[in-house]
């Protein structure tokens, strides 16, 4: 069982269009390097999603040309703020240059430091806006504009939070953001669900009831030719051997309640219109949230109650609207709705654990796991195994409309 920790938060660039990851790395605990545990396994590739990934790099891993195992357009590497320039890594950045790789200079700060000599070697600089003056912000772009030499350099804003700190980062011509900002809830005014997703969460709390016979479902259903479609076309694709399906009742019979349910969930997240790369990795992350935690199910834990308890506790940022109104509009169960507003119930260590695993908090994140008396080496393959299930289950978003 491979105890691989791993995990991907995204960066965003013009129009807040995604970019690329950051993939953050735990060592195996027998010494294994994670990165070319991934790399071997498959596992980088999937997490990347066809897009650039920037990766820490330490003296060792660069001198030693551990990265020389992706492709050089796959990884930008990630060069601590402390590495010295001398001649051995000036070398070994020569050998990744000549292949076509990319380095960022991280953490760069308030004072110079030698790693700057680094700079014409460098793509992108990484700044944590955690220094929270924007006057000390803007001296440092223009020293990291002077001291790169011909070679433009892009910036990437770390640790965003809120929304006057994006708009003083994008007045002051930074290129790229990450951070907290892009994955809470910011409400609206005036803001409301769509009629067609009041509807499916009104036949999720129909669903969920087991009294609630099929035909009742099939008659909603029928109500709606757009859900009716994309039903018999999900249903059709996966029916081998059957020579399709022609009815609702059908495709109800053949996929079962549990997932229908499932089904329905993804739908509602899906049904956000995604008019920016920020919401259409919302939805993603909440159909990836929901996966990983239907992997926790045993015991106490009910695997369609995680798999909702998961994509819900993100609905509140794919709608920009309350919980509570959310809530207010689908019949889930009080178990449920204790994690998602009070934290607390048999699903609240579950939401944690998530919370926690997508932050890179891999050991208040082991602790939960075992606190649910889930093996922790499973959790790299849980969280690769939501990545890979939420890619097939949404739709094809195609490539970054930026560059990096």
């Amino acid at each position: 069982m491979s105890d691989l920790r791993l995990v991907r938060q995204p960066i965003f660039g013009a129009n807040d269009a995604l970019m690329g990851y950051e993939i953050r790395f735990r060592d195996a605990d027998d010494g294994r390097h994670a990165f070319a545990q991934s790399v071997l396994s498959g596992s980088f590739d999937q997490m990347r999603g066809h897009l650039p990934a920037f990766v820490s790099c330490s003296r060792a891993q660069l001198v030693e040309d551990v990265y020389e195992l992706a492709s050089p357009a796959s990884a930008i590497l990630l060069l601590s703020p402390d590495l010295e320039p001398d001649a051995e890594v000036i070398s070994a950045m020569d050998r990744y240059c000549e292949r076509g790789g990319r380095f960022a200079l991280d953490e760069v700060g308030a004072e110079p430091t030698p790693s700057e000599a680094l700079l014409p070697y460098v793509s992108w600089v990484r700044i944590d806006l955690r220094l929270d003056d924007m006057e000390v912000i803007r001296r440092i772009c223009s020293r990291i504009n002077v001291r790169s030499g011909a070679q433009p350099v892009r910036v990437i804003a770390d640790h965003v939070y809120d929304q006057p700190q994006y708009e003083a980062a994008v007045a002051l011509g930074v290129h790229a953001y990450q951070g907290p900002y892009f994955s809470r809830a910011e409400p609206l005014p005036a803001a409301d669900l769509p009629t067609s997703t009041v509807a499916t969460m009104r036949l999720m709390g129909l669903a969920r009831d087991e009294r609630v016979k099929d035909s009742e479902l099939e008659a909603v259903l029928a109500t709606d030719p757009v859900l009716t479609f994309q039903l018999l076309r999900m249903v059709n694709s996966a029916a081998m051997g059957i020579g399709g399906v022609s009815s609702i009742g059908q495709a109800l019979r053949l996929i079962g309640r549990a997932s229908f349910l499932r089904w329905l969930a993804v739908a509602v997240a899906a049904s956000r219109r995604s008019t920016t790369g920020v919401d259409e990795e919302l939805v993603r992350k909440a159909v990836e949230r929901g996966r990983l935690l239907e992997q926790l199910a045993g015991g106490p834990r009910d695997a369609g109650t995680l798999f909702l308890v998961g994509l819900f506790s993100l609905l509140d940022a794919v709608f920009r609207m309350p919980m509570e109104e959310i809530l207010s509009r689908v019949a889930l169960s009080e178990d449920a709705r204790g994690a998602l507003l009070a934290q607390e119930g048999p699903y609240a260590a579950a939401l944690a654990f998530a919370e926690a695993y997508e932050l890179g908090m891999f050991e208040q994140a082991n602790e939960l796991a075992t606190q649910m008396q889930i093996d922790p080496r499973q959790l790299g393959g849980f969280y690769t195994a939501a990545i890979s299930w939420a890619a097939e289950t949404l739709a094809p978003t195609g490539e970054a409309s930026s560059r990096v």
